[in-house]
């Protein structure tokens, strides 16, 4: 019954689509007809008025679906730009206080609140988001904070930011890590050396070159 159903529908709708196509070839035809049987003058007129019609329909039409695009487009960017800004808050709240635990994953207070952010990235998301989301989230479960994890979390910024229709031209690799890491540039030397780096041997590095006093 369904694969019977699978192929009527599609059926119908081809006939149903001819039929239109079949009316319109019938309507112009007899249109052509009755513009040669009448004089000439009058012909000219009532294809002018027909033309100014139809112009003005198709202006009107196709400026008001634009109109509304444009109303739609604004509504999902305020939708998403509140969603992302509730989210970074919360992220950096965590992340400038030591809100992720040494195993790498968020503290039992985030979960509910990416839980939430979740359903909400479903709803209003593109699915680059989305994808970016999911390969951070995975790589921050296996307990092992690393090069990757921070690359994977600027990978999620640059996604939302292409989702607010924001450019990332002018934003090199490692931009998160130049911008919040107390140590970036070192960071993105060791990273560039081993990828899989983990942050507890950056941050052994660390400790080592502040207490041989070197800045």
């Amino acid at each position: 019954m369904k694969r019977a159903s699978a192929i009527l529908i599609p059926l119908l709708g081809l006939i149903l689509l001819g039929g239109i196509v079949a009316l319109a070839f019938w309507l112009f035809r007899e249109f052509l007809a009755y513009l040669r049987a009448i004089p000439k003058e009058l012909a000219t007129s009532l294809v002018a008025g027909v033309v100014t019609i139809l112009v003005a329909t198709i202006t009107v039409t196709v400026g008001r679906y634009y109109e509304r695009k444009k109303e739609l487009d604004a509504l999902y960017r305020d939708k998403k730009t509140e969603i992302y800004d509730e989210f970074l808050k919360a992220f950096f709240a965590f992340y400038f206080a030591g809100g992720v635990s040494k195993a790498g994953e968020p503290e039992k207070d985030l979960v509910p609140f990416l839980r939430e952010f979740t359903r909400k990235l479903v709803l209003w998301s593109g699915p680059e988001v989305i994808d970016a989301f999911v390969s951070w989230k995975d790589h921050l479960s296996k307990g092992t904070p690393d090069a990757q994890s921070i690359f994977l979390t600027e990978g999620f910024l640059v996604a939302i930011r292409k989702d607010l229709r924001h450019s990332n031209a002018a934003l090199r690799r490692g931009f998160f890590a130049r911008l919040f890491l107390k140590e970036g540039q070192l960071f993105l030397s060791m990273a560039e050396r081993n990828p899989n780096v983990t942050l507890a041997e950056i941050a052994a590095v660390e400790n080592r070159l502040k207490s041989e006093g070197r800045p």
